[in-house]
């Protein structure tokens, strides 16, 4: 069965049925996160995931755990957030208490599969193991009361504790584009690297890199396009702004699915 993972969808739902009649039937389906917010149709995209069934699962993207947060009332919705329909569905409690069950990253056919970035110091299995933590922390019985303490920025560092390491686990994890000479992550800039300041380093080709000989595939990047880089694989081709919706295979030699997507929101 081949493996396809999908970039962000961001509530296009339009574009993703028109994406899955490209893909085989039988097709094991990775979502990279962010598959609900911003877009037209994020109810009916999270009903399209669940209509695939068990061949079919989604990584944590940090749109997800916004909505989290603002269903447990810890925090507020954004000027262009896209989620009330979902918050305000009949089947809104069962929704969530499903995405509280997608993991925080995958390992898949020798491909570690995260939303946004891995630390240039985590192993593949630190990279598990740490998002382990917030998975457990999602499924916990306090998880409402504590869940607004893990947004703010917050530098990785191995000594942090509590909430304090949860939210810097989820920064790599759903947040990092670039880093600074120093390794830590800026949060501020989201261009692609011909636009934005040379002293600024993307993730992935951050000097001694630990996952640097295993394939990765991410989202969250929708500037970044599609790239030549050894074992790099983005999904994130702007399907929001206008721009694709891409699927590819987990194989040595990718094989990219995509379809134009229409403009449904400026990214201005």
């Amino acid at each position: 069965m081949t493996t396809y993972v999908i970039g962000d969808v961001h509530g296009c739902a339009d574009s993703l049925k028109e994406l899955l009649q490209k893909l085989p039937a039988d097709a094991k389906l990775i979502f990279i996160g962010d598959v609900i917010n911003r877009g037209p149709k994020s109810l009916e995209t999270l009903h399209i995931l669940q209509s695939l069934g068990t061949r079919a699962q989604s990584i944590l993207g940090n749109h997800e755990l916004h909505m989290l947060a603002v269903y447990a009332g810890q925090r507020k919705l954004g000027r262009r957030d896209t989620i009330q329909e979902i918050l305000n569905a009949p089947d809104a409690d069962e929704l969530i208490d499903w995405i509280r069950t997608w993991p925080m990253a995958l390992h898949v056919d020798g491909f570690l599969c995260v939303h946004a970035a891995c630390h240039w110091k985590w192993s593949v299995e630190k990279t598990l193991s740490l998002a382990s933590e917030v998975e457990s922390f999602l499924q916990s019985d306090d998880w409402k009361e504590h869940i607004g303490k893990l947004f703010g920025q917050a530098q990785w560092k191995k000594h942090l504790e509590g909430h304090k390491r949860l939210r810097a686990i989820i920064n790599v994890l759903t947040r990092t584009r670039y880093l600074n000479e120093n390794g830590e992550m800026d949060f501020d800039a989201k261009l692609s690297p011909k636009e934005t300041n040379p002293e600024l380093i993307p993730w992935f080709t951050y000097p001694g890199r630990k996952t640097a000989d295993t394939p990765v595939t991410f989202g969250h990047w929708s500037t970044l396009g599609l790239v030549d880089w050894p074992n790099i694989y983005p999904t994130d081709t702007g399907c929001l702004w206008g721009g694709y919706l891409t699927a590819r295979t987990l194989e040595p030699v990718s094989k990219i699915v995509q379809v134009k997507a229409p403009l449904y929101i400026s990214p201005f």
